[in-house]
């Protein structure tokens, strides 16, 4: 892959972390040209899989992502490692997610590695420094972006060996009335493939009691019993058709889809 592109992926990946950055925190951000983060810093390496292989690092600089941190979680001062760790993965896992959807990154598949701290880490290979500001941030977040992306080459698909030619043969057969061919289900359903439908995503759902429903107020926490990272179920009609897990893009909360039910299920699924 040329620089060129690596260059684009690397812009890409920085205006996808300054969407992701304001809307945590509810202030618009912006991304101009920076310097390389200096002192404590911390590193998140992003791997990508599929039609892309590689691995690139996203350097952060520690008062940057403390005020990220603040804000997020209204810890006033320094807070510890672990919230920093939590709110760095959770950004960029879900600045990774937005990137495989943009025609740059060309539907690779993009996961966070390890997350560590480091001190004056020096940009490997190919780099871009850029500067994350926005109207909350008492500072510019400093980002260093670097390593590289290849694509993968595929081996071609070897051709078939022909089969051989199949041999008739008649025989006499009893009369049978004829019959009407079943119409193909695909020219069935065309008919209302126009119809608009309501899509629900659920997050999760739980039974309460009377007594508990009638003292929620706000400020009230109702457990799911799910784990954060559990997919999301995607209903229509009240009836689950595929599995997803929530990411932004462009500032709106959106569904990234993880697996679906067979076609044939989800019109069976539709029928009344």
């Amino acid at each position: 892959m040329s620089a060129y592109v690596n260059r684009e992926m690397f812009g890409a990946f920085a205006d996808e972390l300054a969407i992701v950055v304001g809307a945590m925190i509810d202030s618009a951000a912006a991304v101009a040209p920076g310097a390389p983060a200096m002192g404590r810093q911390w590193v998140v390496e992003v791997k990508a899989e599929g039609a892309l292989t590689g691995t690139i690092s996203v350097v952060l600089d520690h008062d940057g992502a403390t005020a990220i941190t603040s804000l997020m979680t209204g810890i006033e001062g320094s807070s510890p490692d672990e919230a920093l760790l939590d709110t760095l993965r959770e950004v960029v896992a879900q600045a990774a997610g937005a990137l495989a959807l943009k025609p740059v990154a060309r539907g690779a598949k993009l996961s966070v590695g390890e997350v560590v701290s480091s001190e004056g880490r020096v940009p490997q290979g190919e780099w871009v420094a850029y500067a994350i500001s926005a109207g909350k941030l008492p500072v510019a977040l400093a980002v260093t972006v670097d390593g590289a992306f290849t694509a993968a080459v595929q081996a071609p698909a070897a051709k078939p060996a022909p089969s051989p030619k199949p041999v008739a043969v008649t025989a006499p057969a009893a009369a049978k009335a004829p019959e009407t061919p079943e119409k193909p289900l695909d020219d069935r359903i065309d008919v209302i493939l126009d119809i608009d439908l309501p899509l629900v995503v659920r997050f999760g759902r739980t039974e309460l009691p009377l007594r508990a429903l009638t003292r929620l107020g706000p400020g009230s926490v109702i457990d799911l019993g799910r784990s954060p990272d559990d997919p999301v179920e995607v209903l229509v009609s009240n009836r689950v058709v595929a599995h997803g897990e929530v990411v932004i893009v462009g500032g709106s909360y959106g569904i990234r889809i993880l697996d679906v039910v067979s076609q044939r299920e989800r019109v069976r699924s539709m029928e009344v």
